[in-house]
């Protein structure tokens, strides 16, 4: 873009202007690029003729979509043209062979014919979705569908010249917000680091391991008074004496024992030689003497009672 020109300086070299003037309105573009009017020609030719070949395209592909939902959109559409619309319109969208086109002749003919009724139930349908256009573009003062297209251009229009604006001041607002937590995040790492530092060197930390290391040398010398106080205190004699007969006791305790042992374990290998008929055996005398000493109790009973 050309910088601009005090007019006071336009005004006192008349030569300057009329050469500043034939450069801006036929040497350059208003970008400062060098103005190329064969080359424009050609290229506002090629512009001019894609957007028609865009609008084309556009309202091709409306009408098709508008096709395709007609059947199921359009309430008037009479039943027998339902097949007829999706037939045609499958046929428009290339889904069909051209093999099979002379088989839908007849459906294109029904189109054809009917094709005023369609374009009405289309135009139907384009006009609603016009009027909800209308309202999504300004729901307080719904524009016309003739001033649709200048709606839409001023919205157009407007959104250029203020998105710029609203986008860096978005960009600012998330800046000076991805700066806040960046600093609180900061904070909060040298906070946590003074709590571990604390934790682990500062004065709680060192407080409780002067405290164990006080218990420790607490017990050590508990223990060194208690071997100090065993050496210079030796048991009385009674405490001795007593002690000794205690062991000798244990130890006459502790033959019985042993001799005990001994006899339960012969008499369990007298049992296993008998074997099983032999136990069944003692098992009958046992039983015989338990009788006859029940026997016996029960004749010394009467005895006693004078029968």
């Amino acid at each position: 873009m050309l910088p601009p020109v005090d007019p006071g300086v336009i005004e006192s070299n008349p030569k300057f202007a009329i050469l500043y003037k034939d450069l801006c309105t036929r040497k350059l573009n208003p970008d400062g690029s060098t103005r190329d009017t064969k080359k424009q020609r050609v290229h506002d030719e090629i512009r001019r003729n894609l957007n028609t070949a865009r609008t084309s395209d556009t309202q091709i592909q409306i009408l098709l979509s508008m096709l395709s939902d007609l059947p199921s959109k359009a309430s008037e559409l009479p039943p027998e043209l339902h097949a007829v619309v999706e037939v045609v319109t499958a046929q428009l969208s290339g889904q069909i062979p051209d093999s099979d086109r002379n088989i839908l002749a007849g459906d294109v003919d029904s189109f054809l014919e009917n094709i005023s009724t369609i374009s009405a139930e289309i135009s139907y349908q384009l006009i609603t979705i016009a009027e909800h256009l209308c309202k999504i573009a300004d729901p307080i003062k719904t524009p016309s569908i003739s001033n649709l297209n200048e709606k839409a251009a001023f919205l157009q229009a407007q959104a250029m010249a203020e998105l710029p604006e609203s986008l860096a001041r978005e960009r600012e607002e998330l800046a000076n917000t991805a700066y806040k937590v960046l600093t609180l995040h900061r904070q909060v790492l040298e906070t946590s680091i003074k709590i571990l530092e604390q934790t682990m060197h500062g004065s709680l930390a060192r407080a409780t391991k002067a405290k164990a290391e006080h218990l420790g040398t607490r017990a050590t010398s508990l223990g060194l008074q208690a071997k100090i106080y065993t050496l210079t205190h030796p048991p009385p004699k009674e405490f001795m004496e007593a002690l000794k007969s205690f062991r000798v006791g244990l130890g006459t305790t502790e033959k019985e024992l042993r001799d005990r042992e001994g006899l339960a374990r012969r008499a369990l290998e007298l049992y296993e030689r008998a074997g099983e008929k032999g136990m069944r055996d003692i098992a009958k005398r046992a039983q015989h003497l338990r009788a006859e000493i029940g026997k016996t109790e029960a004749e010394i009973e009467k005895l006693e009672r004078g029968e």
